[in-house]
């Protein structure tokens, strides 16, 4: 497992370089001079000059690339060209928010998704199992921004229960003051994005855990613990489940770090200080720093969370051997 464990940590190191590499295309292949973006059609020539060669964008392609990873090698992330703030600061600023609306997605998807999958696989063929996949179809069908805005007309401005705007108290901070005011009005803040976010990941989820769950209550062994006649819900907890938590791992693993990335349009409805707003905001301002920053923290996380997955296969399945 050590050994795994190293060569895992060492694919972080190409994955890293090839999401620092596709984040500095992706700016380059932007239409527009982004020096040009920034100080106006009217500046002049001297002056654009100056600016271009403050940003390096005067050098050759190759030698700005290897700059950049120098840089990232430092831990510079350079600074916001709109902002004039270090891009490190403005991470580490709008990350926490994210972490927290993708952990409580998490939550509520896990939460209810599997238990609905468990449900509709015990059910199969009736009306439970019809109903469980309906709602299932139907995470998977709606559009994000309908079902936020959905929310926010519903419980914002119809009942007026939660607001619709802002992230509140931040709920670690609130936890660890016990600010009960505090973490009450961080959980009213979160309830709604949250369910935006969650929607989808827990339909998708239900859904691998019934056809998993179906999968492993056919195999030979389950058939085997049902005629020793130990009761139904030993054979579904100690015998099926645990089998069928393969796939369900790997769907959880990849809805977190697509939440970490993917929560851009649920920021974006309800004014969540995340880093996915930032991206938007700086993409909208052609703040290329503070852009090739943010997508190359998200990458990390990502293969970080994938890596955290892999781990977790050898506890679940005994069979999956890394030595």
């Amino acid at each position: 497992m050590g050994r795994y464990l190293v060569r895992r940590l060492l694919l972080l190191v190409p994955v890293v370089l090839g999401a620092a590499t596709i984040a500095f295309a992706l700016v380059l292949l932007l239409p527009g001079d982004p020096a040009i973006a920034l100080l106006g059609q009217e500046v002049s020539g001297s002056e654009l000059a100056r600016f271009r060669h403050l940003l390096g964008l005067d050098r050759p392609i190759p030698i700005q690339l290897g700059l950049y990873f120098l840089r990232m090698a430092r831990g510079d992330f350079g600074t916001s060209v709109t902002l004039h703030t270090p891009v490190l600061g403005l991470i580490s600023s709008t990350l926490p928010a994210t972490l927290e609306l993708a952990v409580a997605s998490l939550v509520l998807a896990v939460g209810c998704g599997i238990p609905l999958g468990v449900f509709a696989a015990r059910r199969r063929g009736r009306f439970p199992d019809t109903l469980a996949m309906l709602v299932a179809q139907l995470g998977v069908s709606v559009p994000v921004f309908w079902l936020g805005i959905l929310l926010i007309l519903l419980f914002a401005v119809k009942l007026n229960w939660l607001p619709s705007f802002g992230r509140g108290v931040p709920l670690i901070a609130a936890i660890a003051t016990g600010n009960l005011t505090g973490l009450t009005d961080s959980f009213r803040h979160l309830l709604l994005p949250a369910v935006t976010l969650a929607f989808f990941n827990l339909a998708l989820l239900s859904r691998v855990t019934r056809w998993a769950l179906l999968e492993v209550l056919e195999e030979d062994y389950v058939r085997t613990a049902r005629a020793k006649g130990q009761r139904e819900r030993v054979v579904l907890t100690r015998h099926a489940l645990r089998n069928a938590l393969l796939p369900v791992v790997t769907i959880v693993g990849l809805q977190f770090g697509s939440a970490l990335g993917g929560a851009v349009v649920t920021e974006t409805i309800y004014g969540w200080p995340g880093m996915g707003r930032l991206v938007v905001q700086a993409i909208g301002q052609r703040d290329f720093p503070v852009v090739q920053g943010a997508v190359l923290v998200l990458a990390l996380l990502f293969s970080l969370v994938n890596g955290v997955v892999d781990v977790l296969y050898a506890f679940i399945d005994p069979r999956i051997r890394y030595e």
